[in-house]
């Protein structure tokens, strides 16, 4: 059975546990994730990208191509596309096995609850709007100074509830989702604001 072939589990974790442990050669980039994934769409793509991006180090590895992927769902392309230089772009299956056995318990917990309801939530106008908040996230997770699990959390949800069409969780993701980048604004400015009247006393402003 091909590489491809073995990776169309319906079952998020199974597809993990194969590209951990079977996938043939030292290194995974993301134009094999791509293609392994064939039609299964946007979901499994954002939730592959959102694990390295809940790890210090490695998010840079997938905050580039999860802004690129999710906002492609955002103006509604048929399928995600990568061009060459991300494409190309590789970890050790070592590294990429880690960073699963960590994600492994936790998954298999949410997918037993994970089930098709709310549907008008994760429909054609609901995926856009999950796009444009997994853009967002993935932008912040480009600043070095930032947490990561915060951001990439909600963009992992949103992922699994678009694969099974579950409303109620992209709802859940969507809240956590803008919660945490209206934190960040609000954060921002209140940083700015600071720095201004800092600046402000030392000019003697």
């Amino acid at each position: 059975m091909t590489a491809t072939a073995n990776v169309r589990s319906r079952r998020v974790s199974d597809i993990l546990e194969f590209l951990a442990s079977s996938w043939p050669g030292e290194r995974l980039s993301l134009g094999d994730i791509v293609g392994a994934l064939g039609d299964r769409g946007y979901g499994l793509l954002l939730f592959v990208l959102a694990l390295p991006g809940a790890i210090p180090g490695i998010a840079a590895f997938a905050a580039v191509p999860l802004a690129l992927v999710a906002l492609q769902m955002a103006i509604g392309l048929p399928r995600p596309w990568l061009p060459r230089f991300l494409a190309e772009r590789s970890m050790s299956r070592r590294d990429f096995a880690a960073m699963a056995a960590r994600a492994l318990p936790y998954l298999t917990r949410i997918e037993r609850l994970l089930k098709p309801r709310l549907a008008l939530v994760t429909g054609a106008v609901g995926e856009r709007l999950i796009g444009v908040t997994c853009v967002a996230l993935a932008l912040l997770l480009m600043i070095p100074i930032l947490f990561n699990v915060p951001l990439a959390v909600p963009v992992a949800v949103m992922a699994l509830a678009v694969i099974e069409r579950d409303g109620l969780f992209a709802a859940v993701g969507l809240a956590a989702g803008v919660a945490v980048i209206a934190f960040v604004g609000v954060l921002g400015w209140a940083s700015v604001e600071g720095a201004l009247q800092l600046a402000g006393k030392y000019l003697g402003m």
